[in-house]
């Protein structure tokens, strides 16, 4: 039996940081021009994702975690594994299909540490419903779902596998194709076995229409709002707020799959939503002062202590 397993993407990601770059939220920039030559200012190479990411901060949060990706047989396949095995993660689940491509993405940084990202799915976007272990689900404490490009099939299993199993419980991060599922109505969001539900302010606004349908039906909403922190609502009643405490940003990548992995873990050690909170805030706001979205991921021990006077 698994405490989490942890339901999405895993790649590889590269970041490339130039103090030259521009760009703003309204799109009015052009950030480059053919033939220009950029002066890079920070160079990594790490591994990503929505199912990676917080598998690995799970683990460091003390739980027995296992990994649902799916991934190509090639060397960055083997760089994404090889950091499961360090960190702790079972791949027991993890699907590896010699005939796809693992999916990777370009992160350009701007000079204010904005971002802009370049996406190749690949093989992360191919989870189908028999890629699903129901067994393992069923046995886990607790599944984490990312984003899976949308597939309507696998997301439909999966939301089958814990309506059946009341002891199973589910959080929710939804990607672009999952939240037009949603507002397409192909699926009934009563129906949806969510425990907790993450978007960000701009999800939020995009399923503007479902607000109320959504605060009804999930017993926990989490808006996350960059360093500007966000809101939680309990049962479309109750209303936290919270502000961000990164005291320095440096990449802003992962900072939402940090929270929500903290967030479910004090859950998961049965603290109340102002201590999951406080969790959540740390963890992000750590691990916006390192470039990917893993190496300033906090263990037990530190978050603890981090929190200490608040649990």
């Amino acid at each position: 039996m698994y405490d989490v397993i942890s339901i999405g993407s895993s790649l590889l990601d590269i970041f490339i940081k130039s103090d030259d770059l521009e760009a703003d939220r309204d799109g009015e920039r052009q950030i480059l021009t053919y033939g220009d030559k950029l002066e890079l200012s920070d160079f990594h190479i790490v591994t990503g994702g929505g199912a990676s990411n917080t598998s690995v901060a799970f683990a460091r949060l003390g739980f027995n975690v296992a990994v649902i990706s799916e991934t190509g047989r090639d060397e960055f396949a083997s760089l994404i594994n090889a950091d499961f095995q360090k960190e702790g993660v079972v791949t027991n689940l993890l699907i590896q299909e010699k005939l796809e491509k693992t999916g990777g993405s370009v992160i350009l940084v701007a000079r204010d540490s904005e971002r802009v990202i370049m996406v190749h799915r690949g093989a992360a976007s191919m989870l189908d419903p028999f890629d699903i272990p129901a067994f393992w689900l069923s046995q886990s404490r607790w599944i984490h779902l990312s984003s899976i490009g949308g597939r309507k099939e696998t997301l439909a299993k999966i939301f089958k596998v814990v309506n059946s199993n009341q002891e199973t419980k589910l959080s929710w991060n939804p990607g672009k194709k999952e939240l037009d599922l949603l507002m397409n109505d192909d699926f009934a969001i009563e129906k949806i076995p969510c425990e907790v539900f993450f978007v960000n302010q701009e999800e939020w606004a995009f399923i503007e229409p479902l607000h109320e349908e959504i605060l009804l039906n999930f017993p926990q909403v989490v808006i996350t709002k960059g360093k500007n922190g966000g809101e939680i609502h309990l049962f479309g009643k109750k209303k936290f707020e919270y502000v961000g405490e990164a005291t320095e940003l440096i990449d802003s990548t992962g900072a939402g799959d940090a929270f929500a992995a903290a967030y479910v873990s004090a859950l998961l050690n049965n603290y109340e939503v102002p201590i999951a909170i406080a969790w959540g805030v740390k963890n992000a706001g750590n691990v916006v002062a390192y470039f990917g979205a893993k190496l300033g991921l906090l263990r037990k021990a530190q978050i603890l202590e981090l929190t200490k006077g608040q649990n």
